[in-house]
């Protein structure tokens, strides 16, 4: 639509410059008109009629040109002004035959307007003054003058009219076909410059999507430019490229620098919770997040989760907080083991079912962590704008990292704690042993000594005995 309009104003500015050069043309053959009345004035002593006449058809030219500007009634004024010049010529000159010629000259300086309609006022005047006036002459007034010949039969003046009717239509066509032949030359030359514009505009965009200025407003307004349509489509594509380029960056950046705090932090998963959830937090630009690992009750078993890291408003936050299994937010994301999305959420209920407790965010997000389709805990993240699909993919594929990472730290800490319970029970085993080898020694010792006594003891007694066998020998002597 706005395409017509600027060729129909294209098409007037080039018929606007068409006018002003008739109106001049004009403005000269009027004043001539008028020079040829006064000439003519000289032959029977017309100089008041041929001045006073001729001085209204200019003030009526002008006039109407000047009041209505914007019109072009001034050219059917003008068209009228040539019959009555013509007119007033015949008159001045008493009737000559010539002087009908001087409404074709009017009809032909009228072409160069290229509007056929300004034919027709110059037509309806010639034949209201041939009639009028051959009517008043013939029936006997000697002051109107129409022809020299003392009489015109009816054959003849059809004849007449006829023939001044034919020039009046050719001139009329010549002015109509003049009027399409700019048209179509201005059409013409509008398309060709619309091309122009249309190729420059392109090369203007193509240059701008070549410094990669890919943002910039551009639209085809020509159904036809293929070549627009397809530097748009271009751009669309290398606006998809760029988008998958950025996040395709932004989740492997963020991949590494996960995994870059998962081999740094690998035995310690206290220390690991605390920087994987602080630097979650920032690299998504939440505001702030928590970490939540599941564990088990010693006596019991019973499974909860224990609230592992909670990084706030770029700010450590310390607090002790356990969740049933299935409870709240984060034990549905962990029995369902599917990313939770809430958008605009109530500040009430995100103070009921958030683990974040007094957190007041617009947008939350919670993943469960799963290794090999076990479920090792939740990280729920908040913040005041949405994530996108950036942010989600990379927080998925970085769950799959930590979940893996939390199982491997586990059993580390756990092969730890055995090995260690393993080498203390060792070293209780050596220590009692050392003790009953002592013990043993001791005890052989003990022996070794009851076995001297002992053969003290039969010593003695074998001694005494002998000196006791002695004694009787004597005695029985």
């Amino acid at each position: 639509m706005n395409q017509i309009s600027l060729k129909k104003a294209k098409d007037k500015t080039i018929f606007e410059a068409i006018t002003m050069r008739s109106n001049k043309i004009m403005s000269i053959a009027l004043w001539i008109y008028f020079a040829v009345g006064i000439l003519l004035a000289f032959y029977y002593d017309t100089f008041l009629l041929a001045i006073s006449i001729g001085s209204l058809c200019l003030v009526a030219f002008y006039a109407s040109k000047t009041l209505l500007p914007k019109s072009n009634l001034y050219q059917y004024v003008l068209a009228v002004i040539f019959g009555i010049f013509s007119a007033l010529y015949i008159y001045q000159m008493h009737g000559m035959f010539e002087m009908h010629f001087m409404f074709l000259v009017g009809s032909a300086l009228l072409i160069t307007y290229q509007n056929w309609k300004l034919q027709l006022p110059l037509l309806v005047y010639i034949v209201l003054h041939h009639g009028s006036f051959a009517y008043l002459q013939y029936n006997g007034m000697k002051e109107i003058y129409f022809t020299q010949l003392e009489y015109m039969d009816l054959q003849t003046f059809l004849i007449h009219a006829t023939v001044v009717t034919v020039i009046i239509f050719i001139n009329g066509m010549w002015a109509y076909d003049l009027a399409k032949k700019t048209t179509t030359e201005s059409m013409a030359q509008n398309a060709f410059q619309s091309q122009l514009e249309t190729v420059n505009q392109n090369i203007g965009f193509a240059e701008e999507i070549s410094k990669g200025n890919l943002n910039m407003d551009y639209s085809v307004n020509n159904d036809n430019d293929e070549l627009g349509k397809a530097l748009l489509k271009m751009r669309e594509n290398l606006l998809l490229s760029a988008d998958r380029e950025r996040k395709e960056k932004y989740i492997t950046q963020g991949s590494a620098t996960i995994g870059e705090i998962l081999r740094k932090y690998a035995d310690n998963a206290e220390q690991l919770a605390n920087e994987l959830v602080r630097e979650i937090v920032k690299y998504t630009n939440s505001n702030q997040g928590s970490l939540f690992l599941l564990e088990k009750e010693e006596d019991t078993k019973e499974e909860y989760l224990q609230l592992a890291a909670c990084y706030a408003y770029d700010r450590k936050k310390f607090f002790e907080k356990k969740i049933a299994v299935g409870e709240s937010l984060v034990g549905q994301c962990f029995i369902e083991k599917d990313l939770i999305l809430m958008t605009n959420v109530p500040q009430d209920y995100v103070k009921i079912t958030s683990g974040l407790g007094l957190a007041t965010p617009t947008c939350i997000l919670l993943l469960p962590l799963i290794s090999n389709e076990e479920a090792t805990g939740v990280l729920e993240i908040a913040s005041f704008e949405k994530y996108d699909e950036a942010h989600i993919e990379f927080l998925k594929k970085a769950g799959e990292a930590i979940a893996s990472a939390i199982l491997n730290v586990k059993t580390t800490e756990r092969v730890k704690y055995l090995l260690e319970e393993s080498q203390q029970r060792s070293e209780e085993l050596r220590t009692q042993e050392e003790e009953m080898r002592q013990n043993m020694e001791e005890l052989s010792a003990v022996q070794e000594q009851l076995n001297r006594q002992l053969q003290e003891a039969e010593r003695v007694q074998k001694a005494l005995k002998e000196e006791n066998e002695k004694l009787k020998a004597q005695l029985m002597k």
